[in-house]
């Protein structure tokens, strides 16, 4: 599989405006990059860790998309209804 780099997001000055756009809320969690290869799926942090032990709950729902090989590169949060989503509540929920 190749080797992707993480997207990191840039502060703007002004929100683009048009089709060509996607913008999404602000979450705070971990920034993880999911790689699947076959039935390998990694986990692997900004810092080169893979934390698939740590969030198996992740790794499993990988494993049941269709496509057997594919990366994302997101943020991991814990949605609740509440206060503020954040890092923390999503350190909670380690295995």
């Amino acid at each position: 599989m190749r080797s992707f780099e993480f997207c990191l997001p840039s502060k703007g000055i002004s929100v683009p405006d048009g089709p060509d756009w996607l913008h999404e809320v602000k979450y705070d969690g971990y920034r993880l990059r999911l790689e699947r290869d076959g039935d390998r799926v990694r986990l692997i942090t900004r810092g080169g860790y893979n934390w698939a032990t740590r969030y198996p709950w992740i790794v499993e729902a990988a494993r049941k998309v269709r496509q057997k090989q594919f990366v994302l590169d997101g943020e991991a949060v814990v949605l609740r209804a509440g206060p503020a989503n954040s890092d923390s509540s999503l350190s909670g929920f380690s295995a």
